[in-house]
């Protein structure tokens, strides 16, 4: 059962996160389109979780994960926030801003869940 509790715990506290960043409209206030900015919170929470989880396994220690993550978080929010000034400026005709724009969120919200998830102790292996 205390298995059970550890893994559930974290889980739920990054799905409040999630629907918290959802509800306030989080994504399309720091720029995302308003057609995907609740769509890249669900396809970010579960690889976020899935890197934190390969991260640990990788015995890879808490506090470099944690600030690797990060850093990782602000790269990409700084990519998706070039790609869409690329993308405005070319009048919707660049695509590769584009996908840099809508591909830089979904890592934002990865690397984000990644960082939130590295908060959490899963085991005693992991440092």
């Amino acid at each position: 059962m205390r298995r059970l509790n550890t893994a559930l715990l974290p889980g739920a506290v990054l799905l409040v996160f999630a629907l918290i960043a959802q509800i306030t409209g989080l994504t399309l206030r720091l720029g995302a389109h308003p057609w995907w900015a609740q769509k890249v919170i669900w396809i970010g929470l579960p690889l976020g979780i899935g890197l934190a989880i390969l991260a640990g396994a990788l015995g890879i220690p808490r506090l470099p994960r944690q600030g690797g993550f990060a850093l990782l978080s602000l790269a990409a929010f700084l990519t998706a926030h070039l790609g869409k000034s690329r993308f405005a400026a070319s009048f919707a005709e660049d695509t590769l801003a584009g996908q840099a724009w809508y591909f830089g969120w979904i890592a934002t919200c990865a690397f984000a869940a990644a960082t939130l998830a590295s908060l959490f102790r899963y085991s005693r292996q992991t440092h």
